[in-house]
């Protein structure tokens, strides 16, 4: 099997930096349309094959946003409605599509080799996380936190917060945007046991030292990413981050034998609004 290209991505990273731009949350520097509004969007993007590994790898990757006011989102990261929207504070209910990860290493949207750290260790299937999000904007100040849990495939329980500081600026003649700022993630047992934990069977298919990955903060790091407009409905995003895995994933044998505790990713795509 191939590896599903939503972890290629590196889970959400790319997927927030991106979102975040095209959607920031004053709502002066949004497009004024009322209904529907859908983008299609393609880019490239240059990360680690997969979570913790050392080595990148460039992908190529579509991705399609659909939008209904200020009240629903969803594209291939998943959907989020703003069930509560009042002075500068919003609440709702989230779905995430986490694609999983096949032992294989492959990646078809990839332009490498892949790699072959991953065998022996098993699939990680694809999973519907559910949860909410709440998120208080001052300014241009954002503070957001997320909470899933995964009602099928790795069964746990994740989530993330982070702090964003975005603004507009004046790009030929339009407005463009930019924002930039920390974030963290972290899982429970269930979630970071099924991407990083090696039992002894595995530990003999693979040649990893046997590891039982606990719950806590996953990762601390910092992300950016600035759109421009090239017109009315084409865009230009570019992206960029660092992540410094911690806790129990960061001493797992698949971090600490074969890849790295740096995770760093850049990328950038071209969106069309329709």
């Amino acid at each position: 099997m191939k590896k599903k290209f939503i972890s290629v991505l590196a889970g959400a990273a790319m997927l927030h930096c991106s979102a975040y731009a095209q959607n920031p949350d004053k709502p002066e520097d949004r497009v004024q349309n009322e209904g529907w509004q859908v983008s299609l969007s393609a880019g490239a993007l240059y990360n680690p094959i997969y979570l913790g590994d050392d080595d990148y790898q460039v992908s190529v990757f579509p991705n399609l946003i659909v939008q209904y006011d200020d009240l629903l989102t969803a594209s291939i990261q998943g959907i989020e409605v703003n069930a509560i929207n009042s002075n500068g504070f919003k609440a709702g209910p989230v779905a995430r599509f986490n694609f999983g990860r096949d032992e294989d290493g492959g990646n078809p949207l990839g332009l490498g080799d892949g790699t072959d750290d991953l065998i022996g260790l098993g699939d990680v299937d694809f999973t519907v996380e559910l949860g909410g999000f709440a998120q208080y904007s001052i300014g241009n100040f954002s503070a957001k936190a997320e909470l899933r849990q995964g009602v099928n495939g790795h069964k746990g329980l994740v989530g993330d917060a982070e702090l964003k500081y975005g603004s507009t600026f004046d790009a030929l003649g339009r407005t463009g945007s930019f924002s930039l700022g920390p974030r963290i993630t972290f899982g429970d047992k269930k979630y970071n046991s099924a991407f990083f934990d090696v039992n002894a069977a595995q530990s003999i298919a693979s040649g990893l030292s046997q590891y039982d990955a606990g719950s806590g903060m996953n990762s601390y790091g910092f992300h950016g990413s600035v759109v421009v407009p090239v017109s009315d409905r084409i865009s230009v995003t570019g992206f960029a981050g660092y992540d410094r895995l911690s806790g129990d994933i960061a001493d797992s044998s698949l971090v600490q034998e074969r890849g790295s505790e740096d995770q760093g990713m850049a990328g950038i795509m071209l969106s069309y609004r329709f």
